[in-house]
């Protein structure tokens, strides 16, 4: 009898066991389900077509799949005038804010990249990467002075658009696009050309975490990305093909 009560006992207890056990699974994995997360893109590239048109199903996944922002790490020399406005564009109606990240050590957001950074809800440098030298110059040979006045002038009024709406210094900034004038990450925090230096994609998350952010439209958001998951997106098969 005594043996038939121990091993009722033992059964009861690893009954218990089994079933803790399967409650901090579920616990377990829908505290990962609720953990925030943010989508992150690599741009290392020149600005042109395949570029633009990665940023843009990057996007596309982070307005559709519950993320809390946009992470898009830049290093370019710049580009071609009209994927860069079309790059711009899809920061700027994104419903899910753009963090514009340059870095790690090294790189830069030259030229159109500039821009790019710019446009972006979070503008971003790690030390050691630098940006401006946004001056438009024509890609093939020379154009008339006229020609060149229009589309310099052109390309300032864009920066303009959106400049002091993100709350940045637009004659800095403007000081890029007409004198091509370029910044360290220090330099460009003194400006008020970006709102953060940080060392690495973590600190940098942490450090605008709780942060308050005002959109294009001028409404306000809160971010909470403090220890969020860095959900990276790899280029399509077509898109390495066509770069």
């Amino acid at each position: 009898m005594r043996k038939h009560a121990c091993g009722w006992i033992a059964a009861v207890m690893f009954g218990l066991v089994v079933t803790a056990g399967l409650g901090s699974a579920i616990l377990a994995q829908a505290s990962g389900a609720q953990q925030p997360f943010v989508d992150k893109l690599v741009l290392v590239d020149t600005v042109q077509p395949v570029s633009a048109a990665q940023l843009q199903r990057a996007l596309a996944q982070a307005n559709s799949d519950g993320a809390q922002a946009l992470l898009i790490e830049l290093d370019t020399p710049g580009g071609l005038l009209d994927s860069m406005r079309t790059m711009v564009g899809a920061i700027l109606s994104s419903r899910v804010p753009v963090i514009v990240y340059v870095s790690p050590a090294g790189s830069r957001a030259g030229s159109a990249g500039f821009y790019l950074m710019e446009s972006a809800d979070v503008a971003a440098m790690a030390p050691g990467t630098n940006a401006g030298a946004a001056h438009v110059v024509a890609e093939f040979g020379k154009i008339d002075e006229t020609m060149s006045q229009k589309i310099e002038n052109d390309a300032e009024a864009f920066l303009r658009s959106y400049v002091a709406k993100r709350g940045r210094n637009l004659d800095a900034a403007l000081a890029a696009a007409a004198s091509s004038h370029s910044y360290s990450a220090e330099e460009a925090l003194d400006q008020h050309l970006i709102d953060v230096v940080a060392d690495s994609d973590s600190a940098l998350l942490a450090r605008l975490d709780g942060r308050t952010i005002t959109r294009l439209d001028g409404s306000k958001m809160v971010l909470h990305v403090g220890g969020a998951r860095i959900a990276p997106l790899d280029a399509s098969l077509r898109e390495r093909l066509l770069d």
